[in-house]
Formats: C-alpha cells, structure tokens, sequence
C-alpha cells in the first residue's frame, strides 16, 4: 500500500509541476500573422495553436532556455542585424521542418495566399 501511495504521490507531483510550468509560461498565441519582412509576397498565416500542440517549443524559439524565457520571433528576426531576415528564418526553420516531417507547405503559394 506505502509502494503505491509513493507511486500516486509522485505523479501528483509531476502533474503539478507541469502544470505551473505552463501557468508560468502563459498561453501560447493563436494565429499569428507574420507581415514583417515580406517583400511582394502577401504575410503568412501561422497556426501557432496547431504547432505548440506537436513540435517543442524550443525547436522554433531556439534562442530560449525556458518555456518563461521565449520571445516573438520578431524580438530578434527584422531587428538585430547578426540574426537572419525574417525572410530567411521563416523560409529555412518552416520549409526545412516541412520537407523533413514530409508534412506542411513547402511551394510559395501554399504559405503565402491571398
């Protein structure tokens, strides 16, 4: 019985902890509408929702090292000049992710849409 009560008393504890480190982390946005750098192409809607819910954060906000820790992309992309354009993290982080998952657009037309 002690075995067992050690067993739940554990996994409440992992629960909790997971839990707070979301509360603290806050809700990631929903939709996110990436304007910034576009040249002649229209923005790019991203489902941040869809992403959050399969990918690890830290695979995308790689200049992070805490879920409280994360930035917009834009904090560094379009404003520090060592970081990439806009243009070209979005290109290389999404497509590359894209063709290596075998899932998600990777022609222009299928991001950029009217």
């Amino acid at each position: 019985m002690t075995r067992k009560l050690a067993v739940i008393m554990i996994a409440v504890a992992v629960a909790v902890a997971f839990a707070a480190s979301m509360a603290v982390a806050g809700d990631p946005p929903g939709q996110i509408m990436i304007e910034k750098g576009k040249d002649k192409k229209p923005g790019v809607s991203l489902d941040h929702v869809k992403h959050a819910g399969s990918i690890d954060c830290f695979k995308c906000h790689h200049t992070a090292e805490a879920k409280e820790d994360i930035q917009s992309c834009f904090q560094c992309h379009g404003v520090d000049e060592a970081a990439a354009s806009v243009k070209n993290a979005f290109h290389k982080s999404c497509k590359d992710c894209h063709k290596t998952e075998a899932k998600g657009p990777t022609k222009c037309k299928e991001c950029h849409v009217e």
